[in-house]
């Protein structure tokens, strides 16, 4: 069998799991799992369109792949450092891919994943220095550190990845270079100023559904003095033991992967939404997202995780949750729902589109959700509507709860505050509103629908 031109391999801390194979020509992608892997009890997949046991076709790779990397400006930057075009996925991965999301390190093919290169002192990063790059970022790139560039997560927003034994803002914070792993995203302000406080907001709105019980990441903000959203990355695991401290990486995918879709995907109105465009819905939607709990491997659990979650994001009006927004950990048996992230009150923002990233029914206009789009979202997404009422309930007493008292007990200053205070007000309405449009959707008979 001919040998691909371009190789990698694929590791797992020091674990060789698979080699891909890339023709450039014919854009032509191949992976194979090792059989040390295949043969594991323990061994997974990447995702479900690329399983352990079966041949897998080129496009399931190159999407799963090219999901991993930046978007936007970011991955302008990414590609102008690298000196490569940003449709060339494999020249990007193989820059960017030894600290990616999930659990897997891209190699050059040869190269010895099992081996720790020679110990040499982590590079660390001060506040100062952190505060420094920040303000240079419109001519220096924020994911380019000492020559070389370190983003390698998907997203739009500048990202830095850190490694942090403890809360950054206690700890000392290092650049991730193997064998160390990043445990922390930071995520300043962005550069557009017709998005102030920013990171105010993700902190209130990650904060709040931490408070409510729900499955958030866990944040912090961190302050150069500028602030600095910091995320604690849940699919990697700090153990200090005999030998040290080390980082267990942990393999997750977002839904763009489990539904083995390309990132320009993440929207269900994959087109556009001006138009003719809009009546193309072949982006992940709602009914997408819960189809697939087939693979799941706690069906009931994740289903109420994903019904908590798109209710939730009417609730702080988060208009921008779409399909890169929901991941799942990846194991033998299949998937489970990994912890929320990215909430934030797109809604503070008038000057961008609120329309819905995933229709409720047919509805894409977050104030014209009504009760017949509830039921509908029900109906299309195999929910109990006596289920809905009660997660609505629960939603509307947690945040007249807990919502004032998030607001009033964290650090904000006197402006992020004000913004805080209007999500607030937000939620008290919608989170009201949304409970009596459930009763109204639980009675709407089902030959309506």
């Amino acid at each position: 069998m001919k040998q691909p031109t371009h190789q990698l391999s694929l590791w797992l801390h020091k674990r060789h799991v698979a080699d891909i194979g890339y023709e450039p020509l014919n854009e032509a992608w191949s992976l194979r799992y090792t059989d040390e892997w295949r043969e594991d009890l323990q061994a997974f997949a990447l995702s479900p369109a690329i399983p352990l046991n079966t041949e897998c076709s080129s496009a399931p790779i190159r999407r799963f792949i090219e999901n991993l990397l930046p978007e936007g400006r970011a991955l302008d930057i990414v590609a102008s450092a690298q000196g490569v075009a940003k449709s060339n996925v494999y020249g990007l991965i193989r820059a960017l891919g030894t600290e990616t999301t999930g659990a897997f390190r891209f190699l050059p093919h040869g190269e010895d994943g099992s081996t720790e290169p020679a110990r040499i002192r982590p590079r660390e990063i001060t506040l100062a220095e952190l505060d420094e790059r920040i303000g240079e970022r419109e001519s220096r790139p924020l994911a380019e550190w000492d020559g070389k560039v370190r983003m390698s997560v998907a997203g739009y927003q500048d990202k830095l990845l850190v490694y942090a034994n403890g809360e950054p803002s206690e700890a000392p914070m290092f650049l991730p270079d193997f064998p160390l792993a990043s445990t922390h995203i930071l995520k300043p302000e962005p550069v557009d100023a017709r998005l102030p406080h920013m990171v105010a907001n993700e902190h209130f709105c990650m904060t709040l559904a931490k408070r409510l019980g729900l499955p958030a990441a866990i944040v912090s903000i961190l302050r150069t003095p500028r602030p600095v959203l910091a995320i604690a990355r849940f699919d990697r695991t700090t153990h200090n033991d005999t030998s040290g401290a080390w980082v267990e990486r942990k393999h997750i995918i977002d839904a763009c992967q489990a539904s083995d879709l390309p990132a320009a995907y993440k929207y269900e109105r994959n087109i556009g939404s001006v138009g003719e465009a809009a009546l193309y819905r072949d982006g992940v939607s709602l009914p997408r997202l819960f189809g697939l709990l087939a693979h799941a491997t706690r069906k009931a659990a994740d289903r109420l995780a994903m019904l908590r979650w798109a209710l939730f994001q009417l609730v702080i009006g988060n208009s921008d949750a779409h399909g890169k927004n929901f991941s799942f950990f990846v194991n033998r048996s299949g998937l489970q729902a990994a912890p929320w992230y990215d909430l934030v009150s797109v809604v503070q923002y008038p000057q961008f589109s609120h329309d819905l990233a995933m229709a409720f029914g047919d509805e894409f206009n977050l104030d014209q959700i009504k009760a017949f789009s509830l039921a509908d979202f029900a109906q299309r997404c195999g929910i109990d509507r006596q289920l809905l009422v009660r997660e609505c309930r629960r939603l509307r007493d947690g945040v007249w709860q807990h919502a004032a008292d998030v607001a009033n007990s964290q650090p904000y200053l006197p402006e992020e505050r004000e913004l805080v205070n209007k999500i607030v007000e937000f939620a008290l309405s919608q989170a009201h509103r949304l409970e009596a449009i459930s009763r109204e959707a639980s009675r709407i008979p089902p030959n309506l629908l």
